[in-house]
């Protein structure tokens, strides 16, 4: 018989076995509980598999749980369809505990992008930092200056040192791919398209790229731009040392990294002085790039810095897996972040990620762990919410915080199951979040002279801004997705900073929609409650000048919520 005591047991962690799955493949996962009894007595386990609102599997099973820790798998056969999310929750007696996976047929359907940087001797056995990547579902990792150098990417040596002094293990790198491989996870390598060393350049000037003064162009000391027209060697030679990244080390793509500078530049091949204008080149690099790398591995995947948003009109249609958009100054506030997901996903068609540091994570900054997780909250809410993608996460709990990854900030430990929730919210209900077909309708149906959405009980704003709360909506011909992100209390509209309050929680919020379609029903979720399970919202139907109405209310919104309503 079941033990009905439930005041000494804890569901202490659930997660899955990897990062994400492929079809066919059995998904395992792991229930940690703690018993503080001393008797040990057999419980009932139970777990549910919901895709968004449906309980789609519902089973029971008999563990025995001894006293202290206790370890269980349970394991699930997804339905045979690719591309979908899925909640899981477990039960034990009156404990309740939630994860999410997702089936994908590759990465880049569903980007979440992270980190590695470290790769030293003692990180040659250690794969508990793609473990825990794993649990934030990272399905595409970066090795951030895994190489030797920048022109000649693979040591040849089992310890290196790379061009900033770093002592660097071969064996660390390798074993780390083929962990990620483990999990799942894509292993994209880090490679400049156009940077080398001085060393290089001395012996390479005719490669290389200068000034309108005659000055090579460089940063700093350590790098200087090479030309990478079609007709440049430097271009052959550093596509052939991307190959090679792919042969001998078994990365799954390579990131395409840039300065956003320069722009314009003047080239000296065959001693002839020609002005190059680099986001013309950019799409050719990156097409004969691709050709190259998947005669070696037909599924690879190219990310390419669009640094600033400098050239997304060029890249945007290239052979690229995603776009890819280190954000900057004059992109300071958090309508930004939403435009440059907005247009380059009009562009290409494609997911976006947003390298969007967050700076108060950096020591010298002094800023409190829990400014920094309002701050990460609210910047992950809004890019979440515009369908969009963000390199932050990676090793060791590590956020960026600069653009050298190796300077990583990190969360505080009793943060992660915070930060863990919103990774599994973005999992469960990517179905909606990231349909790469659905119609963003937030300036032309809501607020303003626009009647088509009313919301009342707050400030409302189409665009995220201070003291208000940002609705953000985006139909498809089977859901209409309401986003609710919550900067009520937050003074300032600058992403890159620490908010030192959280939102001010809103309560009652009154949502009427003029929805011609079948009502099949509408449901409500956040990342920001014990259980990110959909609860149904009764509505009422109401007459009004444009038409009958769907009229219903929100429960509290902390950070974000979002309303989805099924039609046919």
């Amino acid at each position: 018989m079941e033990n009905t005591d439930t005041t000494r047991i804890e569901i202490m962690d659930v997660f899955t076995d990897k990062a994400v799955y492929k079809l066919n493949e059995k998904v395992k996962i792991n229930v940690e509980i703690n018993n503080r009894n001393k008797d040990n007595k057999p419980y009932y386990i139970g777990c549910k598999i919901y895709q968004l609102d449906e309980i789609i599997s519902n089973t029971k099973e008999i563990h025995v749980l001894n006293e202290g820790l206790n370890k269980i798998v349970i394991e699930y056969l997804p339905p045979v369809v690719e591309n979908r999310g899925y909640g899981v929750e477990i039960k034990v007696q009156n404990e309740c505990k939630d994860t999410a996976f997702d089936v994908l047929e590759h990465w880049k359907v569903r980007p979440r992008y992270g980190f590695l940087s470290d790769f030293y001797k003692e990180d040659e056995k250690d794969e508990e930092d793609i473990s825990q990547m794993s649990k934030y579902h990272i399905n595409a990792v970066q090795f951030y200056d895994w190489m030797y150098k920048h022109e000649d990417l693979i040591p040849g040596e089992p310890y290196f040192i790379d061009l900033l002094d770093r002592k660097l293990s071969k064996e660390a790198i390798l074993g780390k791919i083929k962990s990620c491989h483990d999990y799942n996870m894509a292993s994209i390598g880090y490679g400049c398209i156009y940077a080398a060393s001085k060393e290089f350049y001395n012996t390479h000037k005719e490669w290389a790229l200068y000034t309108n003064e005659d000055k090579p162009q460089n940063l700093g000391e350590w790098f200087y731009i090479m030309n990478i027209a079609s007709s440049s060697p430097w271009t052959k030679h550093i596509i052939d040392q991307f190959q090679l990244a792919i042969d001998k080390f078994d990365f799954d793509g390579i990131h395409l990294d840039t300065y956003g500078f320069p722009k314009t530049a003047y080239s000296k091949l065959n001693n002839e002085r020609k002005l190059e204008k680099l986001d013309e080149q950019f799409l050719p690099l990156i097409n004969r790039t691709y050709d190259r790398l998947r005669e070696v591995k037909p599924e690879v995947g190219l990310i390419f810095n669009a640094v600033s948003n400098w050239a997304i009109e060029a890249v945007a249609p290239s052979e690229q897996a995603a776009c890819y958009i280190e954000v900057w100054n004059p992109q300071y506030k958090y309508r930004h972040l939403y435009e440059l997901i907005h247009r380059a996903k009009e562009l290409s068609g494609k997911q976006v990620i947003l390298a969007a540091y967050l700076k108060c994570f950096d020591k010298k900054y002094d800023c409190s762990p829990e400014s920094c997780l309002n701050s990460l909250l609210l910047t992950t809410a809004v890019i979440s919410a515009s369908g969009g993608f963000q390199l932050l996460l990676g090793e060791n709990n590590g956020v960026l915080c600069d653009p050298y990854y190796v300077n990583y900030g990190k969360i505080l430990d009793e943060h992660t199951n915070k930060v863990r929730n919103y990774y599994d919210f973005i999992v469960r209900y990517g179905d909606i979040l990231y349909d790469i077909n659905a119609k963003d309708i937030s300036m032309t149906h809501a607020n303003g002279i626009n009647t088509e959405y009313i919301f009342s009980g707050g400030d409302f704003s189409s665009y995220p801004k201070e003291q208000s709360i940002w609705t953000q909506i985006r139909e498809t011909d089977n859901c209409k997705v309401i986003h609710l992100v919550n900067m009520m209390g937050i003074d300032s509209d600058i992403w890159n900073e620490e908010k030192k309050n959280k939102p001010k929680k809103v309560k009652g919020i009154k949502i009427q929609a003029l929805i011609d379609e079948e009502i099949l029903g509408v449901y409500y979720a956040t990342p920001d409650g014990e259980m990110a399970s959909s609860k149904t919202l009764e509505y009422t139907m109401e007459s009004m000048d444009r038409g009958r109405y769907i009229c219903f209310e929100v429960p509290t919104v902390e950070f974000w919520g979002m309303v989805y309503i099924k039609v046919r």
